[in-house]
């Protein structure tokens, strides 16, 4: 006999000997696998465009608002904390400034299933008053946008 059947019957032997601590091992191992997947992290990590981050940022007066842009180029230029004029553009009609000093708090695109799929999102923080008026417009798609600068 060769060295393998050797090696193969020697570990046989120890597996046999040794079952009841390997069973348990492998018993405990699983137990922690299992257990972690449920209980995850410990740390709460908070990324920048998350709703709790978004909020954070908000003053008293304000309210976060999602915007639809139908220009994505427009939407891809614009940078989180950059200050911006909604105009509202509907067919017929002459074009109507309804946020004189939106806050981009958040960006993202908007590509899903109901979208239209050139589209992108941002997330805009503007004065409760205006609030209304912002997200009707928004949620069409009928909204423009004029980078303003930051004069705080």
């Amino acid at each position: 006999m060769g060295p393998l059947p050797d090696l193969a019957s020697q570990l046989r032997i120890t597996i046999a000997r040794y079952r009841r601590i390997l069973a348990a091992c492998c018993a405990g191992l699983a137990t922690l696998f299992t257990l972690t997947l449920f209980l995850g992290s410990s740390d709460q990590v908070t990324t920048y465009g998350a709703p709790e981050s978004i909020l954070a940022t908000l003053k008293a007066d304000e309210v976060a608002v999602p915007i639809l842009l139908i220009n994505e180029q427009l939407a891809q230029a614009v940078e989180p904390g950059a200050y911006v004029q909604l105009i509202e553009i509907s067919e017929g009609e002459q074009p109507n400034v309804i946020a004189n000093r939106a806050r981009v708090v958040s960006k993202g695109n908007a590509g899903g299933t109901f979208s239209q799929s050139n589209a992108s999102l941002i997330v805009v923080a503007v004065p409760i008053q205006e609030s209304v008026r912002v997200a009707a417009a928004g949620a069409t798609g009928s909204l423009t946008l004029v980078m303003q600068p930051d004069i705080t």
